[in-house]
């Protein structure tokens, strides 16, 4: 059989997928929650409580919700991550919030 016929079969734990959608789930929850909030709370740090911390929110769940469903899908192979590289990102993430909320 030569290389090009060669596939790999993968699977899924569907623990994990479960998992990843729960976390989507709560995670849309808390960001519209926290901007929901907004509205009953007075003041100028009111807007800024309820966008940050929904995007927050949001973004972090995203984000989990990514990599607990690339964790679940396996491969006949060993796949790692390179948790620098998954930290960094996470950092990239929020590092770019405050920007994007800018443009709101």
């Amino acid at each position: 059989m030569t290389a090009l016929h060669q596939t790999l079969v993968g699977s899924y734990d569907y623990r994990l997928v479960a998992l990843s959608v729960v976390i989507a789930i709560l995670a849309a929850y808390a960001a519209l929650d926290l901007a929901g909030r907004r509205n009953f709370l007075h003041g100028p740090e009111s807007d800024s409580f309820g966008w940050t911390g929904g995007s927050f929110a949001m973004g972090i769940g995203i984000w989990s919700m990514h990599y607990i469903g690339m964790l679940a899908f396996r491969l006949p192979i060993p796949v790692l991550y390179d948790w620098p590289t998954v930290l960094l990102s996470a950092c990239w993430l929020q590092c770019w919030r405050p920007r994007v909320l800018c443009l709101l």
